[in-house]
């Protein structure tokens, strides 16, 4: 990320700038950090839209199944057109419309412990938006994020992020 925030960054995110606790640096931060969401249903697609929004680099979508008319009326970035189209394409694609700037990275697979092991390294927040889903489950993030680093810290939320020295989730 250059060391300035460009004209576009400026009005585009000047609501949050202002912000004592964001200020230019913190936009900065904000505009260089990768997050990756795991699930982009009723709480990835929200996550996903308001992490654009706010002016999030890089956002990652772990899912690997196809919209149907059940998901329309609770998961707000789709629409009647989606309907059997991949989530993760049409996340991507909606995002894209909101704030061209963000990268999306698509993984339309299973989220299990050998292949979110490989995948999370290279982002900054893990956000667990599937809390329902037989496929990945704290557990396995404990399974992973052990393996990965030997200091961590575990709390009752289901976001994982990183720090200089842990992990906490």
């Amino acid at each position: 990320m250059k060391n300035n925030l460009n004209k576009n960054h400026i009005e585009r995110y000047s609501r949050q700038i202002v912000l004592k606790d964001v200020g230019a640096v913190g936009q900065k931060k904000i505009l260089s950090s990768k997050v990756l969401i795991v699930g982009a249903g009723g709480l990835g697609c929200p996550i996903a839209d308001y992490l654009s929004r706010a002016g999030v680099g890089t956002i990652g979508i772990v899912d690997f199944d196809k919209i149907s008319l059940s998901n329309i009326h609770r998961q707000n970035l789709y629409n009647s057109k989606d309907i059997g189209k991949y989530k993760a394409d049409v996340v991507k694609e909606k995002i894209k419309l909101i704030n061209p700037f963000t990268k999306i990275k698509t993984y339309k697979k299973k989220a299990t412990d050998k292949n979110l092991n490989n995948i999370i390294k290279i982002f900054d927040i893990i956000i667990l938006a599937q809390p329902t889903s037989p496929f990945v489950s704290a557990k396995i993030f404990d399974k992973i994020i052990k393996s990965m680093i030997k200091n961590y810290r575990i709390s009752s939320c289901q976001t994982i992020h990183e720090t200089p020295h842990n992990y906490h989730y």
